[in-house]
């Protein structure tokens, strides 16, 4: 009975240990989708076409994972109905990806990952796989088409979504800091001036008065 009891409770601590971290996976793609499309309020057209540049460059940048992230989707989903082996292969290949990126995360300052498995070599020996996989496979028309539907979503993204939510605090102005200047500069002054009149104040008092 103790032996079942507690295999009973490792098996259900395992349950336990499981549900949260599917919890956990289920709470992070909420907050990054959250943060790729919050509200309609967050997409606007920007004022002219440089400033659309702007925004798609900068976008491009902050959201590079997200994007990546949809047009692999697109691609396994477009290998889904008859390519199932590329498919699992790729998906295995990606696994190895995401295990290469959490050890350059735990590992930081690690030379082996930073020297011999560089993040530029890693990324084309894995581009290079998928398509060597894909051409094997016949299914070139199939990256072809999930680019086709992925890069115009991206472009759109990328151009119309606003970062007023994704900046930092904005800067104080120039007025503000004037003003915090002067209130340092009179609280200096005062300060000066306490120090200046204590050593008076504390003369007189240790000075010995003189006889009426």
């Amino acid at each position: 009975m103790g032996a079942a009891g507690a295999g009973a409770g490792a098996i259900r601590r395992a349950a336990c240990a499981a549900a949260d971290r599917a919890c956990a996976a289920a709470r992070g793609a909420r907050r990054a989708l959250a943060r790729f499309a919050p509200r309609p309020s967050a997409f606007g057209a920007a004022a002219d076409a440089e400033a659309a540049a702007v925004r798609a460059v900068r976008n491009l940048r902050t959201f590079r994972f997200h994007y990546a992230a949809l047009q692999w989707a697109l691609l396994l989903a477009s290998l889904a109905p008859r390519h199932r082996a590329s498919m699992l292969f790729l998906m295995a290949a990606s696994k190895g990806l995401l295990l290469y990126g959490g050890l350059l995360r735990v590992f930081p300052n690690s030379a082996l990952l930073r020297r011999l498995l560089d993040r530029r070599l890693v990324a084309l020996v894995f581009l290079a796989l998928v398509l060597a996989d894909l051409a094997a496979a016949g299914a070139i028309a199939n990256l072809l088409a999930a680019l086709a539907v992925g890069v115009p979503v991206i472009v759109l993204h990328a151009s119309f979504r606003v970062r007023d939510d994704l900046e930092g605090p904005s800067l104080p102005s120039p007025a503000a800091e004037n003003g915090e200047e002067e209130t340092a500069a009179v609280v200096e002054k005062k300060e000066d001036g306490d120090v200046e009149a204590g050593p008076t104040r504390r003369s007189m008092a240790a000075a010995p008065r003189s006889p009426k």
